[in-house]
């Protein structure tokens, strides 16, 4: 009947429209689809998670990896030019208060790190700003006059420390010296002459050669070596004429932590701060953008204080290091 209806030109019956209702696929609700952010399914997928939480440690060690890249460059590279900044501003602080010098000897010896002496070793082609105390952050500066010693050009041990390979290395050639080569001091006390006497490295557990010594002489100190430092490589000169006939208030015995010419304990922490803060700053960052997805906007952020907070780790770490290094 339906069908002869249909061939007919009748219209479909109650029956063909309870059929169509029931069978038609594209009637079904669940199949139109609403929109929705798939994010909220990634929200609650676990996986989508973990692989997130993945991309941050990764994020993490490669910013560890960078760090570790940037200091090498720092100290091998960028330090050098530190160095050579200082030595300049030591100079001119020379140039424009010669008075500073003079005062050592009327018993105002300068802070440490202000400039005492100028040291010329001309076979070397060295000339440097010696400045007071052999700590890390003094000898970042240049060659550095060990405290309790004595002055250069007066009677006793006067002692300077310098670096071997950063900060524009300035006793890296110490080593080349030979004995009868002539050492020149310029400080309060004058202008001193030394002649080269010997060259040699002290291990750990020899004699120390920074004491008191009956004769007037000078002792320039540095790292045995330009990797892993296992003593101190040591030139001792003996002065030519007689010592100046000055007091300039030293002391004749250096203390403990200055023989020692170790790195900055503090700075070991400092450095370890400031690579969390760094490394917190590069993961907060990576979550931000895959949070939000703009990538310049946390670049634009992140970046001054990424490298901010990786200089002050680098500096840090320069500074745990032995002193002569």
């Amino acid at each position: 009947m339906t069908s002869t209806a249909v061939r007919s030109g009748h219209g479909p019956t109650d029956a063909d429209r309870r059929w169509d209702l029931t069978s038609d696929p594209v009637g079904d609700d669940s199949d139109q689809g609403e929109e929705h952010d798939p994010g909220e399914d990634e929200g609650r997928d676990p996986a989508w998670g973990s692989v997130r939480i993945g991309a941050l440690v990764g994020v993490a060690l490669i910013s560890l990896a960078a760090l570790l890249i940037a200091f090498f460059a720092y100290i091998f590279l960028f330090s050098s030019v530190t160095g050579a900044r200082d030595q300049q501003k030591l100079t001119a602080s020379l140039l424009g208060h010669p008075l500073t010098v003079s005062s050592l000897v009327d018993g105002h010896p300068p802070a440490d790190g202000s400039a005492v002496a100028v040291l010329t070793i001309h076979a070397l082609g060295l000339h440097q700003v010696v400045v007071e105390g052999t700590d890390a952050a003094d000898l970042m500066k240049g060659p550095g006059l060990m405290r309790g010693t004595v002055l250069p050009g007066t009677a006793g041990n006067s002692v300077i420390a310098g670096r071997r390979v950063t900060f524009g290395a300035p006793f890296g050639s110490l080593g080349a010296l030979k004995r009868g080569q002539v050492i020149k001091v310029v400080d309060g006390a004058g202008t001193s002459t030394y002649v080269v006497t010997h060259v040699g490295t002290v291990l750990s557990g020899q004699r120390d050669v920074v004491g008191p010594s009956a004769t007037n002489r000078l002792t320039l100190i540095t790292a045995d070596s330009g990797l892993i430092t296992s003593g101190r490589l040591v030139v001792v000169a003996q002065l030519k004429g007689s010592p100046a006939n000055v007091d300039a208030v030293r002391g004749r015995i250096p203390l403990d932590t200055d023989r020692a010419l170790n790195g900055d304990s503090a700075a070991r922490w400092l450095t370890f701060l400031w690579i969390l803060i760094t490394v917190g700053v590069v993961v907060a960052a990576a979550a931000a953008t895959m949070r939000w997805g703009q990538l310049w906007l946390v670049y634009l952020f992140a970046a001054p204080i990424v490298l901010m907070c990786g200089l002050f780790a680098c500096q840090a770490l320069a500074r745990a290091l032995p002193a002569t290094f």
